[in-house]
């Protein structure tokens, strides 16, 4: 949709981070996220070189905000850099312009 705001994050986690505690996160993280009026969606997607690409939808810059700025998640974003990343980025992009949806019969 024209407007939206998609978050592309590319974070790398460090050797020995815990994935349980890790995995256990994200799953609280979904929980809240995907309460908050505006957020889309989330899909991660695994390259064969082991890249790991996660894709935030939200559905404007205002509930993107919510979401950067919520409590739980901002106290879990420190907890993430401290002790699970290694390293990584995160882009922040607007929809200008959309094509479709189409269908091939």
């Amino acid at each position: 949709m024209i407007g939206e705001v998609i978050v592309i994050g590319d974070l790398k986690l460090r050797e020995n981070a815990s994935l349980d505690e890790y995995n256990r996160l994200g799953e609280r993280m979904y929980e809240i996220v995907s309460r908050l009026p505006g957020f889309v969606s989330v899909k991660s997607f695994k390259a064969e070189d082991g890249e790991e690409l996660t894709l935030f939808r939200f559905a404007s810059e205002e509930a993107l905000e919510a979401w950067r700025t919520h409590p739980e998640h901002v106290e879990t974003m420190r907890r993430g850099h401290a002790e699970f990343y290694a390293s990584g980025f995160l882009q922040i992009c607007k929809v200008i312009r959309e094509v479709g949806p189409f269908e091939h019969r």
